[in-house]
């Protein structure tokens, strides 16, 4: 279900009326004319130009502050200049900020009540698309399970269409029935299973689709060719399928990641690093003798390796940078123990990260022997090399972490969330993942050992 059509009228509706009260009651500018092009100008063609309200999912409190982030600072923009050339000598900076950081509260707090709303209307309400889906895959069921655990989406599956017998769903007939049902019921969308249809079931259902105003859906195959993220390239005027599209080869993500590992990165060094390194040195000089950190080579972006650093959790020997860490591992200290638990081990790769050969989320890094060792048992295992490596990852917060040497599953999982995180990354996912392995740091986690 479309969204647009609720979500522009009311936000823009109360955005205006928000605007011009602030605008009313700061004593801002002196005149109508000042407020209508505030509202006018500076907040509609932002509005335009961002694109802001057209999206295709109800989005939570950090999505929509950071939608609403995008929409303010080229409204800010226009307001800064606006006033320096208008009013130059009346409103000073610190007036325009204050307004400004007040303004953006006000209307973040009314975005998201108008979310919440619209998000629990949807739930309660009875009137849902009519929907089909053509084959039957574990890609369409779990699209099925998806709809049904969120109603607020607006989608009723009346059934499935399939040329074989499955108890997991409900079904209405066999592939050559699609039409004929749609034909007699009101069905306002058909989703098909790309690899349970045939090129012919395809073609006739697209037809069929375009000249009776349905909207058809495809949900690519898990195997082939359309289950990979295939990006569009061209050779002069000849369009090319690639293989893989890489979020992380465009510039401006390039300038964003980058951007927020060296803030992040920096600002965990000084107002924390700078004062902790000091007391976990004295509990690890305490508690074994040996090294404070634990410096291990690694494998980064590229397959590259690298110098990763630890705080050292455990007695030192030999050869222990090649052995993998295992549950009640004798080799492990007392204050290791609680370090490891707390992942406070791994805070000394915010330099890694600073540096420049590691980011703050990302695939985690392998020793080089075991990276070696599973890129020849797990498949496209080194895919998850495409990118740097990361302090956190999703794979982690999903609780793929930990031992891994007697667990190919295990292994093989990660690289699949890694995967995922390759080819589906946005700045949003990084902070989503950041913030649950803060989280994860208060909870207790049975593979953090």
């Amino acid at each position: 279900m479309s969204l647009n059509r609720y979500l522009l009228p009311l936000n823009l509706l109360g955005e205006l009326i928000i605007i011009t009260l602030w605008v009313l009651l700061g004593n801002l500018v002196p005149t109508l004319l000042d407020i209508f092009f505030f509202l006018g100008f500076c907040w509609m063609v932002s509005t335009l130009l961002t694109k802001n309200y057209y999206i295709n999912r109800l989005p939570g409190l950090l999505i929509n502050a950071l939608n609403l982030s995008k929409h303010f600072i080229l409204y800010f923009l226009f307001v800064f200049v606006y006033l320096q050339l208008v009013h130059k000598t009346q409103i000073s900076h610190k007036q325009i900020i204050t307004f400004s950081i007040w303004l953006f509260v006000f209307l973040l707090i009314w975005r998201v009540i108008v979310f919440t709303l619209i998000k629990r209307t949807l739930k309660a309400s009875k009137n849902r698309q009519p929907v089909i889906v053509a084959g039957v895959s574990v890609a369409s069921i779990h699209f099925k399970e998806f709809v049904e655990a969120h109603p607020e989406y607006g989608i009723n599956i009346l059934g499935f269409f399939t040329d074989k017998t499955n108890e997991k769903v409900k079904v209405l007939g066999p592939l050559s029935d699609v039409i004929p049902f749609c034909h007699n019921n009101k069905v306002s969308e058909i989703i098909c299973s790309a690899d349970k249809l045939n090129k012919d079931d395809i073609n006739n259902i697209l037809e069929y689709c375009e000249n009776n105003f349905i909207s058809l859906k495809v949900i690519p195959d898990s195997a082939g060719f359309l289950g990979r993220n295939l990006v569009t390239t061209f050779i002069e005027h000849m369009p090319l399928l690639a293989l893989r599209k890489n979020p992380f080869d465009e510039a401006t993500n390039q300038f964003l990641k980058r951007g927020f590992d060296i803030l992040f990165s920096l600002t965990v060094i000084v107002f924390v690093l700078s004062w902790l390194i000091p007391i976990i040195a004295i509990m690890i000089k305490l508690s074994s003798r040996g090294p404070i950190f634990f410096v291990q080579e690694r494998s980064g972006i590229r397959n590259k390796s690298f110098r990763c650093f630890k705080f050292r959790s455990m007695r030192t020997e030999k050869n222990a940078e090649f052995k993998q860490a295992t549950k009640n591992d004798s080799r492990i200290t007392k204050i290791g123990a609680f370090i490891r638990k707390t992942s406070l081990d791994e805070l000394p790769q915010f330099f890694n990260v600073l540096i420049g050969n590691m980011s703050i989320v990302g695939p985690r890094p392998h020793p080089l022997k075991l990276t070696e060792e599973y890129s020849q048992k797990v498949d496209r295992y080194m895919v998850r090399h495409l990118v740097k490596p990361g302090i956190t990852g999703l794979s982690q917060v999903m609780g793929y972490r930990g031992e891994t040497q007697h667990d190919l599953y295990l292994m093989k999982m990660r690289v699949r969330m890694d995967r995922f995180y390759i080819d589906n990354w946005s700045f949003y996912l990084d902070l989503k993942v950041v913030w649950a392995t803060i989280l994860l740091m208060f909870r207790k986690d049975k593979n953090a050992y």
